[in-house]
Formats: C-alpha cells, structure tokens, sequence
C-alpha cells in the first residue's frame, strides 16, 4: 500500500473520506448535526500546517488564526452554537504550533482533554473547539488526494444521492456525499426516533450471532452481539424516560459487562468496536442504528417494537 493513499493521521488504512479513512473520520464524531458549508476558511498568507475537519478537508493556517464564530481576518469561521464569537487563538512561533483558548463556554481540547493554558500541538492532534473537531497536520505537501467515502449511509433513512455544494476556495475540493453520510450519527435525537422490529439469533454454541433488524440481518461477532443486545434491552426498557435520554449505555457498563478478547479494555476497545458494529450494520443496508453522546455514552437510534 503507497504511503501516498495512506490516512495521515493512523498512517496504517486507506484514506476513504477526503483525506481520512473511515475509522479516524470517526473520531471526529459529534452530537451536533453541521453541514460542509457551517465551515469557512479565511486565509491571507497560509502555511503549509492545517486542520483537518470531519469531511477529510484541509484547512490551512496562517501563522496567526482565530478558530471561532465570527472571524473576519486570518482564521477558520465555525458557524455552530457551541464555538463562542472567538473562541480559539492558533499561532506558530519557531517552528512550534500553539492553541491557546480565548476563554470560550464551552472549551478547548486535545485529545479530549480540556486546555487551560497555551498548549503546543503535534501532528496528528485531535482538536476539538465546543463540539467541533479537527485532526492537525503539519504539512499538507504530504497528504493524499482527497477521495470519496464508501460509506454511503449513516442513518436509518433511504439514501438521497442528493450531493452538497462545494466549500469556500481555499481549501480542499469536498467531496460529495450522500444526505446520510459522515456524521448524522450523532445528531440531536429529540425529533423522535423510530420504532422497529429487532429479533436476536444466538446460536448455542456461541460464537457471536445475528441480528435482525426490519427483516435485515447481520452477522455479528460475541461481543458486538452482546453490544447490540444491551443497547436493545435498555431502550426497550426505559419506556418511561424522556426520549431524549432513554436507552444510553455508558462505557463503563460496556467495558465492565461485554466479553472482550483483552485482560484491559478501554475506551479505545469501546470506541473500535462501536466503530466495527456501525461499519457492519451500514455494509448490510440497516443503516448507522448507534448513537454517541458524550457524557451518556452509546445507545440505539430507535425504539425497538413491543413484542421484542
């Protein structure tokens, strides 16, 4: 495999969606719904170093650029309610690249880890700004050329071929998705979710099982079947929750509770195999049937029919 086709983050899988593969894509996983053009780039002598967003987009950085709401010089507009007006100052002193949050509501991160201070960014950095995250790279001179993502659905909709339109110039050609792609997979859920039928296949000598879903099965391994069977049970369960809070599982209870083929699961084991059960249940025409929170943890995206 070249290592001119090659993810630059995992730098071990093709790159599938722009210039991400799928599984690092992922990562960039938010409970906010934003659409390619809530993203604008505003450059006036960009670097060679840039941010990466959740459609595998390059978006390069000047020396000095503001990540925010409303940025009007050098910087990266994000048009959604959790990045604040100016949220994020992003500069490059002596070959060092620094995020330094501007006091913003809802905070900076790295890796998930709130930032308090000036914090120097390394190649590969997941950063998040409020709920919208980014990978950073060093020098685009070394990406691969953007492609389109096989997945062709993240939802339990039909597909809508419909394509989006292009982003601003300046940054990388978009490429175009189906209405379900990417990262419908954790949009808001208080618009109702819908009611369908689930029959689990276990077979007595183990080995993982199938699931039924609307007359629709997929193979499962052990534990993915048994991820699939306690999200089903406590949304089934939790009849008399708000809907939007009913049926989550936390990752503690999934690293405490499922059979897993490690003596240390984490959340890493977590969150790859939510990642192989979604890829599963979208390669077999379900649709993306789980939904992240964070703070709540994993849950199915519908209700299951009474006689479950």
């Amino acid at each position: 495999m070249s290592s001119e086709t090659l993810c630059p983050v995992c730098h071990t899988r093709m790159a599938e969606v722009g210039v991400l593969c799928e599984e690092c894509r992922d990562e960039l996983s938010s409970p906010i719904k934003i659409m390619p053009e809530q993203l604008q780039g505003h450059g006036a002598r960009p670097t060679m170093s840039a941010l990466i967003d959740l459609w595998g987009r390059p978006h390069r950085l000047d020396a000095r650029a503001i990540v925010g709401r409303q940025v009007e010089t050098q910087g990266i507009a994000i048009l959604e309610p959790s990045v604040s007006r100016h949220h994020a100052h992003i500069t490059l002193d002596a070959d060092a690249w620094t995020v330094k949050d501007l006091g913003s509501a809802n905070g900076t991160f790295i890796d998930d880890k709130l930032i308090e201070a000036p914090t120097q960014l390394h190649e590969g950095d997941r950063v998040r700004f409020g709920q919208i995250a980014f990978y950073f790279i060093e020098d685009v001179t070394k990406l691969p050329t953007p492609r389109l993502g096989r997945t062709a659905t993240a939802t339990i909709r039909p597909l809508d071929r419909t394509s989006r339109p292009q982003p601003d110039a300046g940054t990388a050609p978009a490429p175009q998705f189906a209405r379900e792609t990417l990262h419908d997979e954790e949009e808001k859920t208080d618009v109702g979710l819908p009611t369908m039928s689930f029959r689990m296949h276990e077979p007595t000598g183990g080995g993982g099982g199938l699931v039924e879903v609307d007359g629709k099965q997929v193979q499962l391994t052990t534990t993915q079947f048994e991820l699939m069977a306690l999200m089903i049970k406590r949304m089934a369960a939790e009849i008399h929750q708000p809907e939007l809070v009913r049926g989550f599982v936390r990752s503690s209870e999934l690293i405490a509770d499922l059979s897993w083929d490690t003596r240390e699961p984490s959340e890493n084991h977590v969150k790859q195999l939510v990642r192989r059960v979604r890829r599963a249940l979208i390669k077999s025409e379900i649709g993306d049937l789980i939904e992240s929170r964070h703070r709540f943890g994993y849950r199915l995206r519908a209700i299951p029919r009474p006689d479950f």
